[in-house]
């Protein structure tokens, strides 16, 4: 009969189907290592970010902190300066692709598609600011 191990997913994941060879307690010593660095490990800005993305975050990711909102305004609100970052961003990037175009030969510059595609996210994000600072 085929004795069983229990199930190490860390150490699996770093061995594989070698994981069978090792001695159970050495296993369960490597796996217990493993999880408590995993937990002691900090935790990822950009994980830490797309979890607090969607919650009322503004773009500087803290929470929109005015008092007297609803959830939903608040969200409204956090919405709209994340939109505007977008926005500043991508003045920023088709500034530069103005740039380029008065002072580089021409291969060097976007594409006009490139800049049509940055002005259409302006837009967007734009009627996006728009739409959440209505009341």
């Amino acid at each position: 009969m085929l004795d069983l191990l229990p199930d190490y997913p860390r150490l699996h994941a770093l061995f594989g189907d070698a994981v069978r060879d090792l001695p159970n307690a050495l296993a369960e010593k490597m796996e217990d290592a493993l999880s408590d660095a995993a937990e002691s490990a900090p935790p990822s800005a950009f994980f830490t970010f797309l979890q607090g993305h969607g919650k009322g975050h503004r773009a500087d990711g803290t929470p929109w902190s005015e008092n007297r909102l609803t959830p939903g305004r608040a969200f409204d609100l956090a919405l709209a300066t994340r939109s505007a970052s977008g926005i500043t961003a991508l003045t920023a990037m088709l500034h530069a692709a103005h740039i380029a175009r008065e002072n580089d030969d021409p291969g060097s510059y976007p594409s006009a598609a490139l800049v049509d595609g940055l002005f259409d996210a302006c837009e967007a994000l734009s009627l996006q600011v728009e739409r959440c600072l209505v009341p």
